[in-house]
């Protein structure tokens, strides 16, 4: 595999669009069970959305911002996460991104710690 990354007869369109831009995310607490979606930067993250990873993910996830939709380096989008109750552990999100408008959706599988 690490061949084929080398491989001079590769389409350059793949390797420009994996340069194009990143984007790094972050989740931090910002009070009770809501929580940010931080973007760590250095670039402009398009159609970003939140969703749980597993069945109980989703029902904890009640409340996910609708705006900003783009976040700059810098902004956050806030997602409310309510507890386990008696359940012990992490949730786990799945970030959806665009690096352009109209780009390939990406996505990126975040923990949100214990409460």
């Amino acid at each position: 595999m690490v061949a084929a990354l080398d491989d001079p007869n590769r389409p350059q369109s793949v390797l420009a669009e994996r340069e194009s831009g990143t984007a790094d995310f972050r989740i931090e607490r910002k009070n009770g069970e809501t929580w940010l979606l931080i973007n760590q930067g250095p670039d402009v993250a398009y159609m970003v959305d939140v969703e749980g990873l597993t069945d109980l993910d989703k029902r904890r996830l009640h409340k996910v911002a609708l705006d900003p939709a783009s976040l700059s380096p810098g902004q956050a989008k806030e997602f409310v996460l309510v507890s386990r109750y008696t359940l012990s552990g992490p949730a786990n999100v799945v970030v959806s991104y665009r690096l352009e408008p109209g780009g390939s959706q990406l996505r990126r599988v975040l923990q949100v710690p214990a409460q």
